[in-house]
């Protein structure tokens, strides 16, 4: 599932630099929709896979945050930018750190997608505790395995 679609790409950058983004021939015309929605699924599996450590995949359509759509498009752009050079880049590897940025603080959950509870969004606890492979639920620290007595002679 791809978080945009051509269209949302074709309403945010000029046609003439969209035409000659997607296109190997110099003289089309129009823009390869096809081109650009290779690079959305592909952004679109980078977002997932980000996204699969704190959500059920995939996102249903009708509560795609607008967050994920601009992220995908910023992914997708530099991508084809970086295929086919036809401007400086700082710009679009500028939107495509901030994206990757923001897509490691929603894995984090330090950033949220605003999504309701019931679309698996982890709520905070105040009160939680994380336990790691093996850890005890009521937060208390495992006594050591290994320390400098039972490691002597090694």
């Amino acid at each position: 599932m791809s978080y945009a679609v051509p269209q949302d790409v074709i309403n945010e950058f000029p046609n003439r630099d969209l035409v000659q983004l997607t296109n190997e021939d110099p003289t089309a015309q129009t823009v390869n929709t096809a081109f650009i929605q290779t690079a959305l699924n592909d952004a679109s599996s980078m977002i997932d896979s980000y996204l699969e450590a704190r959500f059920a995949l995939p996102l249903p359509t009708a509560t795609i945050p607008g967050l994920l759509k601009a992220m995908c498009i910023d992914i997708a752009m530099y991508r084809m930018q970086a295929l086919r050079p036809l401007h400086d880049l700082d710009d679009a590897r500028k939107r495509y750190e901030d994206a990757l940025k923001a897509l490691e603080k929603i894995n984090q959950g330090k950033l949220t997608l605003g999504l309701a509870t019931d679309n698996s969004e982890p709520a905070p606890d105040a009160d939680e505790v994380v336990v790691l492979a093996g850890g005890d639920p009521s937060g208390r620290l495992p006594s050591r395995i290994f320390n400098r007595g039972n490691l002597r002679g090694f």
